[in-house]
């Protein structure tokens, strides 16, 4: 093979190499961006939930709210329940974040406080719809799945800070998963009862349960 061949191939390997690259960065700069505008589709549909309820907010309301027509809606989720789905999950998400941070804490005092605090912020305040995050009835089995494995992760990791807590003798004996749901149900419920804008915030409402809660669980 002469050397000009070799030149010429070696360039033509470069060349695939160059456009392989560029169409990899090409998706993930796609799925970046509908990622982004999933985001928001997830803000507006949380907003317009809270407004109308779960089952007044069609996708129309949704796609509306998102500035989007019901037909550019159905680009990025198939149907409402995926889009349900989609909000639960974020929810979750944020949750877990919440309990992580909590474990950076220097005791049970501040961790719970902590929880308690976070929680009722992800689940009232912003983009969160309330309510959805307690409505799975709907969700097909394959959505529900999702969901309800994120929602345990969750449970779980409120388990093990209670169960942390009662080791270090820093919180009363008993069953952690028994305390958790406690706890749990509680700053659920303020979903059904909460309203934005109305005559408490989330800050407000943490604030008056932090004592009443943690005075079951301390020791």
């Amino acid at each position: 093979m002469t050397s000009g061949m070799t030149a010429m191939l070696t360039r033509t390997g470069q060349i695939g190499q160059f456009e392989r690259r560029f169409e990899i960065l090409n998706a993930r700069s796609k799925d970046a961006r509908a990622e982004q505008r999933r985001g928001e589709i997830r803000r507006s549909a949380m907003a317009a939930i809270r407004r109308l309820g779960l089952r007044g907010a069609g996708m129309r309301e949704i796609a509306g709210a998102a500035g989007l027509s019901p037909g550019n809606l159905y680009y990025y989720f198939k149907n409402k329940e995926e889009l349900v789905a989609h909000c639960q999950e974020a929810t979750l998400d944020a949750l877990y974040a919440v309990a992580a941070d909590a474990r950076t804490r220097k005791d049970s005092a501040q961790r719970l406080a902590a929880l308690v605090r976070g929680h009722l912020r992800v689940l009232l305040e912003g983009e969160a719809a309330g309510q959805l995050h307690l409505d799975l009835g709907d969700l097909p089995p394959a959505l529900y799945a999702r969901v309800v494995k994120k929602r345990d992760r969750y449970e779980r990791a409120v388990r093990r800070l209670i169960a942390d807590g009662q080791r270090r003798g820093e919180l009363r004996e008993g069953d952690p998963k028994l305390a958790a749901f406690v706890l749990l149900g509680a700053l659920n419920w303020a979903a059904l009862w909460f309203r934005p804008g109305g005559a408490y915030t989330a800050d407000t409402v943490a604030e008056h349960f932090i004592p009443q809660l943690l005075k079951g669980l301390l020791s």
